[in-house]
């Protein structure tokens, strides 16, 4: 029996149309014809729900197919939004962007880049063995300073190895708590015989919060009010150094206390080639104070101010902490920063925090 596909309200008419012509593989050139719309238009649909998880890939002939968990997903979704029993795991997970230990931090790179992913699944012989993230790869890279190109550094030199994985059924609180409890972010979702077959990272769970958690909880009872900040003409050694030694992901750029950019760990990657590039220009490699050495020659041209994004997108103490989660997940950010009525920064939210109001 067929499912019956529920499309609500912010969903548009049209997605309900593709996932219904996609129930088999079909080229996108057909579905154009069918439903008369013009490449641009397609290309964005799909992509939307691409993202979403309900429209997957098939192959590399130009096609494309919707599994039957997309169906399951809407139907499930339909029946109850506020009941925090009714997802589970697998309903949430998305698919699986993987490489090969042998691979590169180039082919990492690369990949996270144009998939616009924060981590990829490391699978050997179809058996999950590690994972990358972009944090991995920055911390190695700006820590160690490697005379070695990108394309001569394996993935499995500095993959995490230590996986923490959850079963098809696991309850959305129970992997909001194994995130938690493990300080990671993300988990494999795998059958009984250990495969993968998806992966849910803090930003689904955030998506889930946003939509399907309704409550009273304001940011200001879930924000973090230590916020690690840096001034404008500050220079990008001393931002690299905050986040390797605070393990944080993102640093505001404040001026007379009111936020006017933030620096995020994904800011950093694309300058990887430059930085070793510059690297191996150096013969400071025995050198004790390698890093502040190389900051003087290189590192202090690049300021916050030449690499933060301008104006960040802000939220006030009493907004409802949902908002701020549908904010994170329209905007593709992990972090708010938080102010009050005079525009002073008062603390940040981020994924974690929001997480935190799932256990």
């Amino acid at each position: 029996m067929t499912k019956k596909i529920i499309v609500f309200p912010e969903q548009s008419k049209i997605y309900s149309e593709i996932l219904n012509l996609a129930r088999k593989p079909i080229s996108r050139k057909k579905i154009e014809n069918k439903l008369a719309l013009s490449h641009q238009q397609l290309r964005r649909y799909t992509a939307e729900l691409i993202d979403k998880g309900l429209l997957h890939s098939y192959k590399r002939n130009d096609e494309f197919i919707c599994s039957e968990r997309g169906y399951a997903y809407l139907a499930k979704l339909s029946f109850n939004k506020s009941d925090n029993t009714i997802l589970n795991a697998y309903d949430i997970s998305r698919e699986i962007i993987s490489l090969e230990p042998d691979n590169t931090l180039y082919d990492a790179r690369n990949f996270m880049i144009r998939y616009n992913i924060s981590r990829i699944v490391i699978i050997e012989n179809q058996k999950l063995v590690g994972i990358i993230t972009e944090k991995d790869i920055s911390k190695f890279l700006y820590s160690t300073l490697t005379q070695k190109r990108l394309s001569e550094i394996l993935i499995k030199d500095i993959m995490t190895k230590r996986l923490v994985t959850a079963e098809f059924n696991f309850s959305i609180a129970k992997i909001a708590k194994m995130m938690l409890d493990n300080n990671i972010s993300s988990v494999v979702v795998s059958d009984s015989e250990g495969d993968p077959h998806g992966i849910i990272t803090k930003t689904d769970l955030v998506e889930y919060y946003a939509y399907h958690v309704k409550n009273k909880d304001k940011i200001n009872d879930s924000m973090s009010e230590k916020v690690y900040t840096v001034f404008p003409d500050e220079n990008s050694h001393m931002i690299i150094l905050l986040m390797n030694t605070y393990n944080i992901s993102r640093i505001v750029v404040i001026d007379h206390n009111k936020p006017i950019g933030i620096v995020t760990v994904r800011d950093l990657l694309p300058l990887t080639p430059i930085l070793l590039e510059k690297i191996s220009d150096t013969n400071h490699f025995n050198d004790t104070n390698i890093q502040r050495s190389v900051a003087s020659r290189f590192n202090s041209i690049l300021l916050a101010e030449d690499i933060m994004k301008r104006n960040p997108i802000t939220v006030s103490m009493n907004t409802a902490l949902s908002d701020a989660a549908i904010i994170m997940i329209r905007n593709r950010i992990s972090g708010i920063p938080v102010i009050n009525n005079k525009g002073l920064l008062k603390g940040i939210i981020t994924k974690t925090d929001i997480i935190r109001a799932l256990c």
